[in-house]
């Protein structure tokens, strides 16, 4: 299935996900309008993703971003993994349709 979510994040900051996922996250593009330095961390947050179980919690999630985070000695500038995985969720769980 694949599925898009996106939202502002405490400070006006945008964040979306495209995600691909069966039981696990096939792929996953992260976008916004957020810095994270060095830029390339977000591809290795990415592929850190790529594999986790949609039935994984937040502090999952948080953690794997985490540790690419520290290994990598990134700054992240008006996101925070947390929002990233709040999106992950939305676009796995959209909320319904209000009529």
């Amino acid at each position: 299935m694949d599925s898009f979510a996106e939202q502002k994040v405490p400070g006006g900051k945008l964040v979306g996900v495209k995600l691909s996922y069966g039981r696990k996250i096939k792929s996953i593009q992260i976008l916004g309008d957020f810095f994270l330095i060095p830029e390339e961390t977000v591809f290795k947050i990415e592929k850190a993703l790529v594999g986790t179980s949609v039935r994984a919690s937040n502090d999952e999630i948080v953690g794997k971003i985490n540790k690419v985070i520290a290994m990598s000695g990134a700054e992240m500038l008006g996101i925070t993994p947390e929002a990233i995985a709040e999106t992950i969720k939305l676009a796995i769980h959209p909320p319904e349709a209000k009529i």
